[in-house]
């Protein structure tokens, strides 16, 4: 049907609203220690490594490493090392192709979640043993009821690792802790983790060209405490040129991953577990030309959050202005679980600039937001005109309080007198999954903030809620004011 109705909604402020109609496993050997706990990467002993009898590289940690007391997880027969973190336990190995994964649990299993759901990974339940088939290298949460989580990172092979000794290389070996502190880059140079190295400290790069962080290793923030010298995990800032790849980031005391002022820039496969609150994810201020891909993001406020703000009287993490526009950034293929009060995809609040536009997020799952945040976020508390944005092909599996929410509205981050528009939204192929919690607690909210600061343009587009897609507000409960051309199709 071409014909649409408007609608006014009373007492909510200036809202005009179209809608159209629709038609038996072996144990791997433990390794030699040396002298200080530590063992040595299981690809340098050769165990693991061998590509004719197995498609798994085990990683071996540090003997200090935390081990989970809950799992016991088998990848083709390899026992992997399953890590505790405050948030739940991992476990990560290398592998080619297909792997039968085995977890033992040390306790009765009741319902079992693999997520993201559509992998379609159905896993057989036998007393205290889990097991499924891996179709390849994947990034996997395992829900079981009324026990922690566990994430799985299956990792490719890495056809750029650098060899140990390579010109512009800081190299950090697996099965080490490595008291590493601030580590700056420059130019044309790699920090690589190796599988089962363990980096406690925080990198920084400023001004850089072709910086690459990679590596499947971890990077430990535990070595700050936040309110007292809590440091970002990772900062590049006047940035070009240059990528974040296959890391595993835990215990971070603030933002995960911070791209300040920078261009050009890619963050792929990079796995997080944050807990506490102001843990985002990857935070893109005023920034250029940035692709994130294939992420999986566990935090304790925003998964992904794009801002502008110049954040140099805010500590020892930013040395340049980073309140510029924001234009051209793709979020693609990622995994977003946001807990206390953080979104899965925000754009805000702190936009002090004239424009942010470009904004795409494609092809990604949210699996948890928990707390009194969001899925779809925009909040425009700052000047900026917010546009073209777009969300496609997005899998919500689980959320709680708000759905949409767009606003522009003047909070405790606000610091330009002005207020700013948002125009031309598109929520095109949404599906949300709907569970008993929602009805009668979760809403969407579509808010300006006067008549001369609005929102306007924002389509949804075969955005379905349990399969049926939504043609009306009230199918949402969505709630509007300061607000025109609201259309659903």
């Amino acid at each position: 049907m071409n014909r649409r109705s408007f609608v006014r909604i009373g007492g909510l402020g200036g809202f005009s609203l179209a809608v159209s109609g629709l038609a038996q496993p072996v144990q791997t050997p433990q390794l030699p220690e040396d002298s200080d706990g530590n063992r040595p990467d299981r690809r340098q002993s050769g165990i693991g490594s061998d590509a004719s009898s197995t498609s798994v590289t085990a990683y071996a940690y540090p003997r200090t490493s935390p081990q989970s007391s809950v799992f016991k997880v088998r990848a083709d027969g390899q026992e992997i090392f399953v890590y505790r973190t405050s948030v739940g336990s991992f476990a990560a190995f290398g592998c080619k192709g297909a792997v039968a994964i085995e977890i033992e649990v040390s306790g009765r299993i009741g319902n079992v979640r693999i997520a993201p759901a559509r992998h379609g990974i159905i896993p057989k339940i036998v007393a205290n043993h889990i097991s499924f088939q891996l179709p390849g290298p994947l990034n996997l949460w395992i829900e079981i009821d009324g026990i922690e989580h566990l994430f799985l990172y299956a990792n490719a092979g890495d056809q750029l690792a650098p060899a140990p000794g390579a010109p512009r290389l800081r190299y950090f070996r697996g099965g080490e802790v490595h008291e590493a502190g601030e580590i700056r880059l420059g130019d044309n140079e790699t920090l690589y983790l190796e599988g089962g190295a363990v980096v406690r400290g925080c990198i920084r790069a400023t001004g850089a060209r072709n910086v690459r962080i990679a590596g499947p290793g971890v990077l430990d923030g535990s070595c700050h405490r936040q309110g007292v010298d809590g440091r970002r995990s990772i900062v590049l800032e006047d940035c070009r040129d240059s990528r974040v790849e296959d890391v595993i980031m835990i215990e971070p005391s603030s933002w995960m991953i911070m791209l300040g002022a920078c261009q050009s820039v890619t963050v792929r496969n990079v796995r997080q577990l944050g807990a506490l609150a102001s843990t985002d994810g990857v935070d893109i201020v005023g920034s250029r030309h940035i692709r994130v891909e294939n992420c999986f993001c566990r935090n304790g406020d925003d998964c992904i959050a794009i801002k502008s703000l110049d954040m140099r009287r805010q500590g020892r993490d930013a040395t340049v202005d980073f309140s510029g526009d924001v234009e051209d950034v793709e979020i693609s293929g990622c995994a977003f679980m946001a807990y206390i009060g953080g979104q899965a995809m925000e754009i805000g609040h702190e936009l002090r600039t004239g424009s942010v536009r470009d904004i795409r997020f494609r092809n990604c799952d949210v699996l948890a937001v928990h707390g009194h945040g969001g899925v779809f976020g925009i909040h425009n508390a700052d000047r900026a005109t917010v546009s073209d944005v777009l969300y496609e092909n997005i899998r919500v599996e689980h959320h709680y309080e708000k759905l949409v929410d767009f606003r522009i509205i003047k909070s405790r981050w606000s610091k330009d007198e002005q207020r700013g528009q948002i125009r031309n939204v598109t929520l095109r192929n949404i599906d949300v999954a709907v569970s008993v919690f929602n009805p009668g607690y979760t809403c969407s909210v579509i808010g300006g903030r006067d008549d001369q600061h609005t929102i306007q343009h924002v389509l949804f587009e075969n955005f379905r809620m349990d399969g049926k897609t939504v043609t009306a507000p009230d199918e949402m409960d969505l709630y509007c004011k300061h607000a025109a051309d609201i259309t659903f199709h």
